[in-house]
C-alpha cells in the first residue's frame, strides 16, 4: 500500500468528474430531468437533478484501474451499483418509500453475501479486545448501512452541503486508515483506500458545480450512492483493520448528519407526527431562518463537520503523536471559527 493508491485514483476521478458533470447536466436539461422549485425546496429555478450519474461514473473510472480482485470489493461494487440504480429510478419516476427501502435492504444483502459485515465491536467493559456479534451481525449491518444511506439523503437540502460533509468524512476515514498501517488484509484495505479516494475525487469535481449557486443537484442517485458506499467502505475498513473502535470512528466522522437525523426523529416523535414526514426544521433550515445565506449555511456546517472529523482523529488509535497534536490544534481553531461565525450572524440579526 502506498500513496499512489490514493493520489492517482483521486486525480483520475477528479478529471473524469470535471468532464462528466457538464455533460450530464446538458443531457438532463435536454431531457427535462430537472428539480423544480416548490414546497420545502429553497432553489428558485429548475435545476438538473441527476448529478449522481457523474459521481457514480467518475468514481468508477477513477477506481477500477487500481483495484485488485477480492470478494468483498466485488460485493461493494455490485451493491453500490444497485443502490445507485434505485436512486436513479427514484429521480426519474419517484419510487414509493417501501420500494426504496426494499432496494436498500437487497443492496445490504449483497454486501452480507460477499462478507462485508460488522462482525465484532470493541469490548467496552474492559476497553481491550473485540466481542463477536454472532447473529447480531446482520441486523447491525443493515441498520448501519441503511441508516447512513438515508442520512446523507436527508441532509442534501442546501447547495453543496451533503457532498461537502461526505468529502470531509471520507477524508477523515482515509487519514485514519493511512495512519494505522497494521492490517490483517492489506489487499482489501488497499481497495478501500482506492475507492474512498476515487469517490472523493469525483465529489470534488462535482462540488465545483454544486456549491451555491448550484447548477446541478446530485439527486437521490448521488445521495444514495455516496451514503451507501461510505457506510460499506467504513464497514470493510473497520472489519479488517486496526482501528480501536471499528464503528465509533466513522460514527463520529458523520456526527453532524447523524445527530441532525436523530433530533429530527425525536422531534417528530414528541410532536406525534410520522417519523418520515418531511419538515423544515433540520439544522440547515434553522440556520437559514436565523439569517444565514445558503453559502454561509453550507460553510458553517462544513466547519462543524471538520470539528467532528478532528474529534474522530483524536479518538482513533493512531500511533503518530504529531497527528493527534495537529488534530487537537485544528479542532480548537475550527470550534473557535464556528462559535465566532454564529455569534457574528446573531449580532447581525439584532
Amino acid at each position: 500500500m502506498s500513496l499512489k493508491h490514493v493520489i492517482l485514483p483521486f486525480l483520475v476521478a477528479w478529471a473524469a468528474g470535471m468532464l462528466l458533470v457538464p455533460l450530464v447536466r446538458k443531457i438532463a436539461l435536454n431531457l427535462g430531468l430537472v428539480d423544480r422549485p416548490g414546497g420545502r425546496k429553497i432553489h428558485k429555478a429548475p435545476i438538473p437533478r441527476v448529478g449522481g450519474v457523474a459521481l457514480y461514473l467518475g468514481g468508477l473510472i477513477g477506481a477500477l484501474p487500481f483495484l485488485s480482485e477480492s470478494p468483498e470489493t466485488i460485493g461493494i461494487l455490485l451493491a453500490g451499483t444497485f443502490i445507485f440504480l434505485i436512486g436513479l429510478l427514484d429521480d426519474l419516476i419517484e419510487l414509493q418509500a417501501r420500494t426504496k427501502l426494499a432496494g436498500q435492504i437487497f443492496a445490504c444483502m449483497i454486501l452480507l453475501f460477499f462478507g462485508v459485515k460488522i462482525s465484532f465491536v470493541t469490548d467496552f467493559i474492559t476497553g481491550k479486545g473485540l466481542v463477536a456479534l454472532g447473529l447480531l451481525t446482520y441486523p447491525l449491518t443493515l441498520l448501519w448501512v441503511i441508516g447512513l444511506t438515508n442520512t446523507v439523503n436527508l441532509v442534501d437540502g442546501v447547495d453543496g452541503l451533503a457532498g461537502g460533509i461526505v468529502f470531509i468524512a471520507l477524508a477523515t476515514l482515509l487519514s485514519v486508515r493511512l495512519a494505522t498501517p497494521n492490517m490483517q488484509d492489506p489487499e482489501l484495505i488497499t481497495n478501500v483506500l482506492v475507492l474512498s479516494a476515487a469517490i472523493m475525487g469525483a465529489l470534488l469535481a462535482f462540488l465545483r458545480f454544486n456549491v451555491f449557486p448550484a447548477i446541478i443537484f446530485m439527486g437521490d442517485s448521488g445521495a444514495y450512492f455516496l451514503g451507501f458506499m461510505t457506510s460499506a467502505l467504513s464497514v470493510a475498513g473497520a472489519a479488517k483493520g486496526s482501528i480501536l473502535f471499528p464503528l465509533i470512528i466513522p460514527l463520529i466522522a458523520f456526527g453532524l448528519p447523524v445527530l441532525d437525523v436523530l433530533f429530527a426523529i425525536l422531534r417528530r416523535y414528541f410532536k406525534k407526527v410520522p417519523i418520515f414526514q418531511a419538515d423544515k426544521e433540520h439544522l440547515h433550515h434553522r440556520l437559514l431562518q436565523r439569517g444565514f445565506s445558503q453559502r454561509e449555511t453550507t460553510q458553517f456546517l462544513w466547519m462543524v463537520s471538520c470539528c467532528f472529523g478532528f474529534v474522530a482523529l483524536l479518538a482513533a488509535d493512531i500511533p503518530h503523536r504529531g497527528i493527534q497534536i495537529a488534530s487537537a490544534v485544528f479542532l480548537v481553531v475550527m470550534v473557535f471559527l464556528c462559535i465566532s461565525t454564529f455569534i457574528r450572524k446573531s449580532n447581525e440579526r439584532k
